[in-house]
């Protein structure tokens, strides 16, 4: 590489960036995410920052049931493909410690199966690439029922 193309490299990430995320919403619920891929994690925390919203990880039961018990969340997300813990488990634990919190599911289209179970214990599932794509679009559903709750 030339010295030149290197002035066309784009910027590496600075402690400024941060400066540009919202606050956090005052008041307002956590997004419990319910699952171990840090990747998925990362991105789902990249979009809810953005939003002023903020996350609590759960990767196993115990973490779960604590996360739970710490209050109830604006929403739980949980991957149907998680290996670390059974995620239909997951789904009744949600659904009996908050009723009326929405869950949302995402799997792999082919994983009829995983689907239709999550659908079973009450979670809205949404295909990986749907999730993906939809994700901004969720999460600002999300930040704006938080405001307003939060507002009175």
């Amino acid at each position: 590489m030339r010295h030149d193309d290197a002035a066309k490299l784009p910027a590496p990430f600075t402690v400024s960036a941060l400066n540009t995320m919202p606050a956090p919403i005052v008041g307002a619920r956590k997004l419990l995410v319910i699952m171990s891929d840090l990747l998925f994690r990362a991105m789902i925390d990249e979009v809810a920052r953005r939003l002023g919203l903020e996350l609590r990880v759960a990767k196993s039961p115990e973490q779960l049931d604590r996360q739970l018990a710490a209050g109830e969340p604006a929403i739980a997300i949980i991957d149907l493909e998680e290996g670390a813990l059974d995620p239909f488990a997951a789904i009744a634990r949600v659904r009996a410690a908050a009723p009326s919190v929405a869950i949302l599911g995402f799997a792999g289209h082919g994983n009829v199966d995983a689907i239709r179970r999550a659908r079973e214990g009450g979670a809205t599932v949404l295909a990986r690439s749907g999730f993906t794509a939809q994700l901004p679009a969720l999460l600002t559903e999300v930040a704006e029922r938080e405001k307003a709750r939060a507002a009175g």
